[in-house]
C-alpha cells in the first residue's frame, strides 16, 4: 500500500494535471451555462441562447477547443492547480476541491470571454 504524502507536501504536479484536464473538460458545460444565461457564439452559425441553445453551445465549444482553446484552458488550469495545491498544502482533499473549483471558474471565464468578445472587437 503506497504511503500517503506527508502533511507538508501535496503533489503539485498531480494537481496541475488535474486542473488542466478539468478546465478543458468543463468547457462544454460552461458554454452551455453561458448560452442558457446569456448567449454563446456558434461557429459559422450565429449565437445560441436559452435552453434550446445549450447543446449547440456545448458542441460549438468543442470547435473552439480544437481551434486553440484547449492549450489555453489547459495551461490556465495547470497554473490554477499549482496555486490550489500551494494554498491547501496540508490537506490533499481540500487541494483537490480547490483545484476543481478553480478549473471550473477558468472554463466559465473562457466561455464568458467568447460570449462577450463582440463587445470588444465588434460584430463577427
Amino acid at each position: 500500500m503506497p504511503a500517503e504524502p506527508t502533511p507538508e507536501t501535496v503533489p503539485v504536479g498531480k494537481e496541475a494535471l488535474v486542473g488542466a484536464l478539468a478546465a478543458v473538460a468543463a468547457a462544454p458545460v460552461a458554454a452551455a451555462v453561458v448560452a442558457i444565461l446569456y448567449r454563446f457564439p456558434i461557429p459559422m452559425s450565429g449565437y445560441a441562447d436559452g435552453l434550446g441553445g445549450a447543446i449547440p453551445a456545448a458542441l460549438g465549444s468543442l470547435f473552439y477547443l480544437v481551434l486553440g482553446g484547449a492549450p489555453v484552458l489547459g495551461l490556465s488550469g495547470a497554473v490554477g492547480g499549482c496555486v490550489a495545491a500551494r494554498l491547501a498544502a496540508p490537506d490533499i482533499r481540500r487541494a483537490r476541491r480547490l483545484t476543481l473549483s478553480v478549473a471550473g471558474m477558468i472554463a466559465l471565464f473562457g466561455a464568458v470571454a467568447l460570449a462577450g468578445l463582440e463587445l470588444f472587437i465588434g460584430p463577427w
